[in-house]
């Protein structure tokens, strides 16, 4: 099977969508298909695959693209790729990998074009937030991880306590990290914590941890990727995801459940399905409540392990041989020849 893959934004682009296509495409040629990808995201020094990447195509480049395949996926609906899809009839299946967010008011006549094109498609849902959202039915496909992080993590020591990874920016609330932080230190619990990642907000952050007299417990390593980021999760008992706006999804807590973490996410969007059984959740923005979450895991016995001891099969969900195996199935049945009754 031919598969045009196309990903609005991707390698070297760093995000959960780059990397699911990134995953995805790999395990579609893998499993014996030809591979082409379209992308907004323009070309990296450092960044090689396995198969043709398109960056910043011509309408005319993205004609011919959907013309050579048999299916076209999208990873997250893009406008921009899904005239050609729609025009060529080809078979087409969308993830959607946000929320719509069809009530939205500033975005009302945009997102109302999209649902009406869906119908066209095939669309999958990378969580229950999304799909109850879009007003569609369809069906479920959880975002996969990195299955190198499970290796990469094996045999490191546990010898710090929390880590936050992420942008820094305020949406990703690491600021409500140090605001339960020094909740906690007044209470005389100082536990270790490690912030991995870069961004706009950084000094902002640091100046908050001097502020809080909490120097000697935060350190922050700046941007990790491949070994070193899962050697340095690896070190920490309890991943902290305190997201202010409702995370569609949250490959990140799968990698922090992979490289045997406890995870304290927002409950809001779609971060309680990949975290699961593997740790728990708190209101949104509500740093008094992130921080009674964390009292209960560092300080009830056996609390981290109750969370980390059904991470086997609630990763197995999320591996990339599963998720990879349900779309080429629906892809297959997408493809087949149509009979004719009567």
């Amino acid at each position: 099977m031919r598969i045009l893959v196309t990903s609005y934004v991707y390698a070297p682009s760093v995000g959960g969508i780059e990397t699911v296509s990134d995953l995805m495409a790999r395990a579609f040629l893998e499993a014996g298909h030809e591979v082409e990808l379209l992308t907004e995201t323009p070309a990296g020094r450092d960044h090689r695959d396995p198969f043709p990447v398109l960056r910043k195509p011509s309408p005319l480049t993205v004609w011919q693209a959907v013309g050579r395949a048999d299916l076209v996926w999208q990873n997250n609906i893009s406008l921009k790729f899904l005239w050609a899809c729609l025009l060529r009839r080809k078979p087409t299946a969308v993830t959607l990998a946000t929320a719509l967010y069809r009530h939205h008011p500033a975005k009302g006549l945009r997102e109302r074009l999209k649902v009406l094109l869906l119908r066209r498609c095939r669309v999958f849902a990378i969580s229950g937030y999304v799909l109850n959202d879009s007003g569609l039915l369809h069906e479920l496909i959880g975002n996969p991880f990195e299955g190198a992080i499970r290796e990469n993590a094996r045999g490191v020591a546990k010898d710090r306590e929390l880590v936050f990874v992420g942008r820094l920016v305020s949406d990703k609330g690491a600021d409500l990290l140090m605001d339960a932080l020094a909740r906690l230190a007044r209470e005389g619990l100082r536990p270790s914590a490690t912030v991995i990642g870069d961004g706009p907000e950084r000094s902002a952050l640091e100046a908050l941890v001097v502020r809080n007299g909490l120097e000697g417990q935060v350190r922050f390593t700046g941007f990790l990727k491949g070994p070193a980021l899962h050697k340095e999760i690896a070190r920490h008992r309890v991943m902290v995801v305190p997201s202010r706006w409702k995370e569609p999804f949250g490959v990140v807590a799968l990698e922090g459940i992979a490289a045997g973490c406890a995870v304290v996410g927002s409950e809001s969007g779609g971060l309680s399905d990949a975290i699961g059984p593997c740790g728990k959740t708190f209101p949104n923005g509500d740093a008094a409540a992130l921080a009674e979450a964390l009292r209960d895991l560092l300080t009830r016995p056996g609390a981290v392990e109750a969370c980390t001891g059904g991470a086997e099969a609630h990763l197995a969900r999320f591996s990339v041989a599963e998720q990879s195996r349900r779309y080429l199935e629906a892809f297959a049945d997408m493809t087949r020849p149509k009979q004719r009754h009567g």
